[in-house]
């Protein structure tokens, strides 16, 4: 883990891109800081609104908290966010959504890209992390026509670890010991689910915490958070990824 982003290969611009309103908070927050201390450009993207995240359905109310709790953590961080704006359980692979992911990853012109990992627990990351990976090699062709012009090259793809960890075998952590307290308000933003009383599933604080401390564990550091680069064509690196 290098604290020196002269190093050859690593990123200088990271895109972030989760599927609610809290999941970036809650797996990568702690290494956009890093990347933001060393001189990197970070750009936040949310897919979906929220909109389902309490006890009655849709609420469209949520969703507009929502944003705004996301707003706020991206204020802590110093990071521009952008919302895609798909309804919760409403991402599918099709042309429109495709053509959203493209936009918003040529609007950030990303080196690397940190997305949701394909064993992730719940529809909407998973179908955000398969159409970030697709959408990051459309974004780098000029085949695929938009408003910004077309990636020199696809940006690196690196997942990121799951909820709780389940069914995820890191190969890259990032000690976030340092940056764990802007990790912990930043997640604080979004009183909407970690206020919830619905069952210890959405303990959320203790949560990224628990799972924070144990990848620390797995490394020798107190907190760290965990990733594993994506093996696609293209997207692949050969310098480092991750601070």
């Amino acid at each position: 883990m290098s604290t020196d982003h002269t190093v050859p290969g690593l990123p200088r611009r990271v895109l972030a891109i989760g599927a609610h309103p809290d999941d970036i908070e809650i797996l990568c927050a702690g290494t956009l800081a890093r990347f933001l201390d060393l001189g990197a450009s970070v750009h936040l993207a949310v897919a979906c609104q929220g909109d389902r995240g309490g006890p009655a359905g849709s609420d469209p109310a949520l969703a507009d908290r929502r944003r705004l709790e996301a707003e706020a953590a991206a204020r802590l961080l110093g990071a521009p966010i952008d919302f895609l704006d798909f309804q919760d359980a409403g991402v599918f692979d099709t042309p429109e959504a495709r053509e959203r992911f493209v936009a918003v990853i040529r609007k950030a012109r990303p080196d690397l890209i940190l997305t949701h990992a394909p064993e992730d627990y719940h529809i909407d990351h998973i179908r955000v992390g398969e159409l970030t990976s697709a959408a990051s090699w459309f974004a780098a062709s000029a085949g695929h026509p938009g408003d910004d012009a077309c990636l020199d090259r696809p940006p690196a793809i690196v997942f990121m670890d799951t909820i709780a960890g389940s069914g995820f075998e890191p190969s890259l952590y990032v000690d976030i010991s340092d940056h764990f307290d802007l990790k912990r308000r930043m997640l604080a933003c979004h009183a909407s689910q970690t206020a919830r009383s619905d069952g210890g599933i959405h303990a959320l604080a203790d949560l990224a915490e628990t799972q924070a401390r144990f990848r620390g564990f797995q490394v020798g550091v107190r907190y760290a958070e965990a990733f594993r680069p994506a093996p696609l064509w293209g997207r692949r690196r050969a310098g480092p990824l991750l601070p």
